[in-house]
């Protein structure tokens, strides 16, 4: 497939070549054809004397004996001169011919390269009405087609990001409805008599007012997170010292499962510039699930070290598992591995989303592994050794 640099260049020497040989053409066959009607002329204004010997015009007379003698009126001034003339007109009209043939020539041309790209247009227009159809080009130059690639790509994106947003209106109100039914429910309950407004009853309405306002502040860092808003407050900090305090906070949470954590510390210290409150937000969310799945007497193994590139941190927990075809999904905002969770058993499905969003605003990745259900899973957080102290 042939470049758009070297369409263009074929067409203007196709133009530069067809101009010439139209002039050139048009120069040898008009330049003999006028000259010979200029010569016609001249011959008319000298009389019915005169002739045409050579090319030239010649008078035929008498002088005063009565002798016939032949007149050169400048011979060769007024042939060079009606040659000259004859030349330039031939070139006016080869120049206009030629042009006139260049003009269509380039016009047809240039309706032949602008056509994929009228297709673009016309499919802009189509993806802002929500028609998000990816566009075919049949034609065109290689960089026609990289940018008609381009431009599908784009239109899925688009599409993916209509279908994310309509999704996440659905999560939003299916999130909300629960908690809002049961404040409802209790208020109406305690306002017509049926309930007691009891320590027991005003408790659930405020735990479940506690749930809705967690949610607003999951939605609002997501927002954030997705839209890279997120504030961050970098700092020199040692990663140790983060993953040591986070643990401390979640001791508690830990022994009620009866689940251990097995801390290892490949290097003395691992000092990294970061928002350390921000990347504690991080291992929380990963501890609490990792938690979460664990079995009685588990343990959740925690690994920090770093590379030639990067600064690590490696949760691995040795519970449910995660299967081959949800782990895709798994940092995808509301997606749930299990369905039949509720926000208070299994989260409203943003924590790894935003997770992630927090480690890539520093630059770094949060990927998952797991070898199947069963299995447990690992978590591994990076950060670039760039951002070093």
């Amino acid at each position: 497939m042939k470049s758009l640099r070297m369409r263009l260049l074929q067409a203007n020497l196709v133009l530069v070549i067809l101009t010439m040989v139209i002039f050139v053409i048009t120069t040898m066959v008009i330049t003999p054809r006028v000259h010979d009607h200029m010569m016609a002329d001249e011959r008319r204004r000298g009389g019915p004397n005169s002739m045409i010997l050579d090319g030239t015009i010649v008078i035929e007379g008498r002088n005063a004996k009565g002798e016939t003698v032949i007149a050169v009126p400048d011979t060769l001034l007024r042939a060079e001169l009606l040659y000259r003339n004859a030349v330039w007109r031939s070139i006016w009209i080869s120049m206009a011919l030629a042009m006139a043939l260049s003009l269509v020539t380039s016009f047809t041309l240039a309706k032949v390269l602008a056509a994929p790209l009228q297709q673009l247009a016309h499919a802009s227009r189509r993806i802002a009405s929500g028609n998000f159809t990816p566009i075919q080009i049949s034609e065109g130059a290689k960089e026609v087609h990289e940018l008609a690639s381009q431009f599908n790509h784009m239109a899925k994106a688009l599409k993916d990001a209509e279908q994310r947003r309509a999704a996440l209106i659905g999560d939003v109100a299916h999130e909300l409805r629960t908690p809002l039914t049961s404040i409802q429910g209790y208020a109406e309950g305690i306002l017509d008599g049926v309930m007691n407004p009891d320590e027991r009853n005003i408790t659930i309405i405020r735990d479940e007012a506690n749930r809705m306002h967690r949610l607003v502040d999951d939605l609002q860092s997501l927002s954030r997170a997705e839209a890279g808003t997120l504030t961050l407050y970098r700092a020199p900090a040692d990663l140790h010292e983060i993953v040591r305090r986070t643990t401390e906070l979640l001791e508690g949470v830990a022994l009620e499962r009866q689940v251990t954590f097995v801390i290892t510390h490949e290097h003395a210290t691992e000092p990294v510039v970061c928002d350390a409150d921000r990347i504690r937000q991080v291992l929380i969310n990963l501890l609490t699930n990792a938690i979460r799945v664990s079995q009685p007497n588990g343990q959740i193994d925690i690994t920090i070290g770093h590379d030639a590139n990067t600064v690590w941190c490696r949760v691995r927990d040795f519970g449910e598992g995660i299967d081959a075809q949800h782990l895709p999904h798994i940092f995808e905002r509301f997606y749930r591995v299990d369905p039949s969770r509720t926000r208070a058993t299994g989260g409203a499905g943003v924590g790894l989303t935003i997770a992630r969003a927090i480690i890539e605003a520093h630059g770094g990745t949060l990927t998952a592994q797991s070898d199947g259900l069963g299995t447990g899973a690992t978590f591994v957080m990076t950060l670039p050794r760039t951002n070093l102290a």
